[in-house]
């Protein structure tokens, strides 16, 4: 098959066709098929896309019932599933009494995020994070800390001024309350945020610690800074709770972030994106001073409203939670020489492989996959699962042994 897209993705040259009938009792599917009928465990899930599985039927009747009733509407009126998904959302983010921004995707909602911070400060510097991963736009790309990203589009402090745009974001090391310190004294009354992912996803997945995130919180409010957490791919009740935050750092509201952000599994594989903020901070986003046309769309609000009704009648996010503690359970019964370590927090697991050279994990995306798994590799030596919040010790078992048939492959 010819591909007309633009090359922006390597090619794993399959083309997925349906999912398989659900398995392990569930309502929606952790398995598809290629259209030459190869079976496949999917611990990519359309990065993190899919807590539901795929076909899931309640939440397929909820997309068809709404796309029957009213499928678009102007961002100035409003409906129903727009205005109970807010309610939903509110209830659930550790902000208390949140007003929410609308979008389609993470790096359309961590936009919002920028255009939130610097109106509402006044100031014109944001503090990232290495290894951080917060989108393609591109004021997304200036706190994404890969510098291939970002050529030749935008500089950030510190890089040659000679791109299309320039960006005043600086970065600190994860997990480094000095570094932070260092950054905020350096730009002291210039700093508007300081952002971060609570689970850093692309990096390979690296949970921050409770002290880390308060350490954060106490900065921020010494310095007049704002604080933003980007739960793009880990929230939504992927490691447990809503949001990465409560897991990690509890329900005291003193110590929440100023402003988040969802997207991903917040669909459950629809698109649909999330801006939280606390309502004075909101205030400032006045009339057009941003916008989007298919935010709030009632299709993708009904299908967000669904999957969190979902998780709650399935018990998903308890179920979500429980998936790392397992697998690391399966793991001391049947340990393999080149797993390294299994991190992360619920269902956003990550596996790291020893091996020779800076990459030894990058041929595990083609063994797996002859192994009937597709997977992840992030940063040439983790791979990565975001499995459906269902999945349990049967489903885990099944993957962890295609892993290691895969590991016993490698050279």
């Amino acid at each position: 098959m010819q591909d007309r897209r633009w090359p922006t993705y390597p090619p794993r040259n399959i083309t997925l066709d349906a999912a398989v009938p659900p398995d392990d009792g569930g309502k929606g599917s952790v398995f598809v098929t290629d259209t030459a009928g190869q079976v496949y465990l999917d611990a990519m899930c359309g990065i993190g896309c899919l807590p539901l599985g795929h076909g899931h039927p309640d939440l397929a009747d909820a997309v068809r019932d709404q796309m029957l009733r009213l499928t678009a509407a102007a961002g100035t009126l409003w409906t129903e599933p727009q205005q109970a998904l807010v309610g939903e959302i509110v209830s659930r983010d550790p902000i208390p009494d949140g007003r929410v921004f609308l979008g389609n995707t993470g790096t359309e909602v961590n936009e919002a995020a920028i255009k939130l911070v610097l109106r509402a400060t006044g100031r014109d510097v944001i503090i990232g994070f290495e290894r951080a991963f917060h989108g393609r736009t591109l004021g997304s790309i200036s706190l994404t800390a890969n510098p291939a990203y970002r050529k030749p589009y935008v500089s950030t402090l510190g890089e040659p001024d000679d791109r299309f745009a320039r960006l005043n974001v600086a970065r600190a090391s994860y997990g480094d309350l000095d570094s932070v310190g260092r950054l905020l004294e350096q730009y002291r009354d210039r700093v508007a945020a300081v952002f971060l992912e609570p689970v850093q996803g692309e990096a390979g997945i690296y949970p921050a610690s409770r002290e880390f995130l308060v350490g954060l919180r106490k900065l921020c409010s010494e310095h007049g800074a704002l604080l933003g957490a980007d739960e793009i791919q880990c929230g939504s009740g992927r490691t447990g709770r809503f949001a990465a935050w409560s897991t990690i750092v509890g329900d005291d509201p003193t110590l929440a972030p100023d402003v988040s952000w969802y997207a991903k599994a917040l669909g459950g594989g629809f698109p649909i994106g999330a801006c939280v903020t606390r309502a004075e901070l909101a205030e400032h986003m006045v009339k057009g001073s941003h916008g989007s046309t298919f935010g709030g769309n009632p299709v993708a609000c009904a299908a967000a409203l669904a999957t969190l009704r979902i998780m709650d009648a399935e018990d998903l996010m308890a179920k979500a939670g429980a998936q790392l503690e397992t697998l690391r359970a399966i793991a001391r019964e049947s340990p393999h020489p080149r797993v390294a370590e299994l991190r992360g927090l619920g269902s956003m697991i990550g596996i790291e492989i020893t091996g020779k050279g800076d990459a030894p994990a990058n041929p595990l995306g083609d063994l797996l996959q002859e192994e009937g798994m597709l997977v992840t590799v992030c940063s040439g030596k983790t791979v990565r699962w975001l499995l459906p919040y269902r999945c349990g010790e049967a489903l885990l078992r099944d993957a962890w042994s295609r892993l290691c048939r895969g590991l016993d492959r490698l050279e």
